[in-house]
């Protein structure tokens, strides 16, 4: 994984706590590849493949249930330093 990615996209997940909006848009989505257009829309740049990866890492489902992707996000991002210094 290419550490400006990885940069990129726990910048990305770092803001779902606090936006509400950003939350509504995610629950509405279940596969890495919609955050990821939800995320370019935002000016954040990374690959589905980054974060399916970091999904596997945290043995999350590549998918969400709907109204659940915002959630598995944070789960995610709650796990980042154990992902960054592994």
């Amino acid at each position: 994984m290419i550490t400006s990615e990885l940069d990129a996209l726990f910048s990305f997940l770092g803001c779902i706590q606090q936006d509400q909006s950003l939350r509504d848009l995610l629950n509405d989505v279940i596969t890495a590849p919609d955050v990821v257009a939800i995320a370019a829309d935002r000016g954040f740049a990374f690959q589905a493949s980054t974060l399916l990866n970091l999904f596997e890492r945290c043995n999350e489902a590549p998918l969400a249930r709907q109204g659940l992707m915002d959630e598995k996000l944070i789960r995610v991002y709650l796990q980042r330093e154990r992902l960054l210094g592994a």
